[in-house]
Parts: structure tokens; C-alpha cells; sequence
């Protein structure tokens, strides 16, 4: 009884974890919306890619080129050329593309966001 108890238990809480996915896109031309309550990460790595995001995800992370990101993450990371991010929150911004713009208004979680530019031609900026 206790192993059958036991078992429900942990499948209960295997479904629960489920419940907080990521958002990959891998297609070009995507157009969508996320809602980070649900959806923690989200992962762009197809080319112009449209993302409006509700609520304060974990991270965003883009590696393809020419995607539009609006909304909060504690995390964005940009490997990718030519995106543009124009955040309400956030904690760490790390730039190593090319002529990426992003721009934020404050901090998510910190007293002050962490910016790192490796990239060249970037334009990264505080926002009122």
C-alpha cells in the first residue's frame, strides 16, 4: 500500500514539473505569445521571429537572427545578429552578436541589471 502510495506521489509530481515547459522556435516566421507563468524559458533560434512575452520568464535565449522580443526576463541571452529586445525587466543581459539593439527599464529581481557586450555593433540601454 505505502509503494502504491509512494508511486502516485511521484507521478503526481512528475506531471507538476511537466507543467513548466520551455518555448523552443526553431521555424522561421513564427509569431507568438508566452505566457512565462507557464512557459519559464523561451529558446528562439529560427530567423524572424516575433516573441510577446506576459509576465516575467526565466530567460530568454536567442541564437538566430532578426527576432522581436517584448516583455520581462530575468536572463537574455543573445548570440544572434540583428534582433531586437525591448524588455520591462530584467537581471542580466549578455550580448555576443552582432548589431543587436535592446533596451530595458529596470531590474527584475537585482538593485542593478548585469549587461555584457562581446558583440559588435550593439546597442544596449536603460530606458524610462
Amino acid at each position: 500500500m505505502k509503494l502504491t502510495i509512494f508511486a502516485a506521489a511521484a507521478a503526481l509530481g512528475l506531471a507538476a514539473a511537466a507543467a513548466h515547459a520551455d518555448v523552443n522556435l526553431v521555424d522561421n516566421n513564427q509569431k507568438v505569445t508566452v505566457d512565462c507563468a507557464k512557459d519559464k524559458t523561451v529558446n528562439i533560434s529560427g530567423n524572424n521571429a516575433a516573441v510577446t512575452l506576459t509576465g516575467t520568464c526565466d530567460a530568454v535565449n536567442i541564437s538566430g537572427n532578426k527576432a522581436t522580443v517584448k516583455g520581462s526576463a530575468k536572463m537574455a541571452m543573445v548570440s544572434g545578429n540583428d534582433n531586437a529586445l525591448t524588455l520591462d525587466a530584467t537581471d542580466h543581459i549578455m550580448v555576443s552578436g552582432n548589431k543587436n539593439a535592446v533596451t530595458y527599464k529596470k531590474a527584475a529581481s537585482v538593485k542593478t541589471p548585469m549587461v555584457m557586450n562581446s558583440g559588435t555593433d550593439n546597442k544596449i540601454s536603460q530606458t524610462k
